[in-house]
């Protein structure tokens, strides 16, 4: 049993005190009915209004006592449903306008999906980020890409999206770009979830209550949850505003975690779940064992207590914020994957800061199992590598140089001299030569001139014996598919 529970107390008002800020913590009763497109009762669904979680009775009924601090009631899609679509958007609640009624009533109706969900695919993407006009068809460009992956390979399957946060480049200075990407997604034809970044919360309020309200009245619920298939999906906010300007901590709230438990409390152990919010829990401090580097604004500070709550189950965590890609084996059910941005370094180069091409990643599901590849923006799904003659890093001249951008220990990096397999190559951290030439070449032109390459631990490196002889690098990923190419020179 969940260890969470919300009481509600009614609260009785003595007019002699005189208190401007006052609570409304009345009961209100919300109640209704979850119902498919043809009338028949569906039982079993989640209801809440982001304190607590009810199901619908056989009737397909419903009764949740809230109180006037809630803003939303709202549903988890339940598997076999398709997912409903309204203003651009998946619409899975309703906003509770009226404040005053201590009785309200929600219905809830959704369309049965004739496909079987088992098998299904996710496309994932973090930091749009756009801010500037000349940005959306850059974003129109990316869009396409995906449209054009989903119709060559997943064309008779599920395919829903997620994108890990920052939609935009400043809600606070441009929200008006918000409806153009949220419309933009929506012509994929695909139904994006959206997760809120740094940069899609208010500043200008108060405290972290309020720094979500943009958000919520363009997307809904700040933190929510779905299923397709086998797989339970949730989204939450682990973006907590200081109200210091614009900074931000990575940070899950009570309130968030109750909600979480008792979402979870639904889902039997071992079932496969996948958890979207922005600020990853991880780094590469933290896998060195350098604690004490890491930065509150850029990893969750109670990561512990979300992956306490996460060990009954095979989860996968999808983050994204440092514009960077990176993987972490956290434990032997908990990996989390880090989302390179889907702008780059901010619209200003085909790079990420580490060499990562733009692009997102693809989770293809069948059933309980799941496999991933990251897609660049116009290249074939196989373009998994870069890699680099020897003179490509001043800090290893005599080295072929590889970036394998979506690596974690389960990969493999060979590397052949004149068709003679040499073994495998050396990890190091290091900076990308392509990603370091681009802005050497072109930062004169770059809107922010502080922005650059940056360091990254997916990079391999071997010296060959022979300087003239021709070089080939295979890199096998987890799943053994088998990638294949040949160093460049950097111009």
């Amino acid at each position: 049993m969940p260890a969470c529970k919300f009481f509600y107390l009614v609260v009785i008002f003595i007019s002699s005190v005189n208190i401007n800020a006052q609570v409304d913590l009345r009961n209100i009763e919300l109640s209704g009915k979850v119902l498919d497109s043809k009338g028949s009762a569906i039982s079993g669904v989640a209801v809440t209004d982001g304190y607590n979680i009810v199901t619908t009775d056989n009737r397909g009924e419903y009764k949740l006592l809230s109180n006037a601090t809630a803003d939303f009631v709202y549903i988890s899609v339940p598997p076999g449903y398709i997912i409903p679509v309204k203003d651009n958007a998946p619409h899975y609640f309703q906003r509770i306008t009226d404040k005053s009624g201590l009785k309200q009533k929600f219905n809830f109706i959704l369309e049965k999906s004739e496909q079987n969900e088992d098998k299904h695919v996710l496309i994932a993407c973090a930091d749009p980020q756009v801010g500037f006009d000349e940005e959306i068809p850059m974003l129109g460009g990316a869009l396409k890409d995906m449209e054009l992956l989903v119709n060559q390979y997943y064309k008779h399957l599920p395919v829903h999206g997620m994108i890990c946060g920052d939609i935009i480049a400043e809600i606070s200075r441009e929200p008006k770009f918000l409806e153009p990407i949220k419309q933009m997604f929506a012509k994929t034809n695909i139904p994006f979830f959206y997760a809120a970044g740094n940069h899609d919360m208010d500043v200008d309020g108060r405290s972290n209550h309020y720094s979500k309200e943009t958000f919520k009245k363009a997307l809904g619920p700040a933190y929510y949850s779905f299923n397709r298939g086998k797989v339970h999906y949730i989204v939450l906010d682990d973006v907590f505003f200081t109200a210091r300007g614009y900074s931000s901590i990575g940070y899950l709230d009570e309130k968030q975690l109750c909600w979480l438990e008792q979402d979870l409390a639904l889902i039997p152990e071992g079932s496969t779940v996948v958890v979207a919010f922005h600020i990853p829990t991880y780094s590469p401090e933290a896998r060195k064992g350098e604690y004490v580097k890491e930065e509150m604004n850029k990893v969750l500070q109670n990561r512990n207590s979300l992956y306490k709550m996460l060990k009954p189950y095979n989860a996968l965590i999808l983050s994204g914020h440092e514009h960077y890609n990176e993987n972490y084996q956290l434990a032997d059910n908990l990996f989390e994957h880090v989302h390179a941005a889907l702008c780059g370094i901010f619209w200003q180069a085909p790079y990420n800061s580490d060499g990562t091409p733009l692009g997102y990643a693809v989770y293809e599901f069948d059933g309980n199992r799941v496999k991933w590849y990251y897609k660049p923006i116009g290249k074939d799904k196989d373009y998994q590598f870069d890699s680099y003659l020897p003179g490509a890093d001043k800090h290893k001249p005599d080295a072929i140089i590889a970036n394998v951008w979506n690596y974690d220990p389960q990969w493999k990096v060979y590397w052949y001299e004149n068709g003679a397999k040499m073994g495998e190559m050396k990890q190091y951290r290091g900076w990308d030569p392509g990603v370091v030439d681009y802005v050497e070449k072109n930062r004169e032109n770059f809107r922010y001139k502080y922005i650059g390459a940056g360091p990254t631990e997916h990079l391999f490196y071997a010296e060959p014996i022979d300087k003239n002889a021709e070089i080939k690098i295979e890199v096998i990923d987890r799943f053994d598919n088998v990638y294949t190419g040949i160093p460049k020179k950097i111009k």
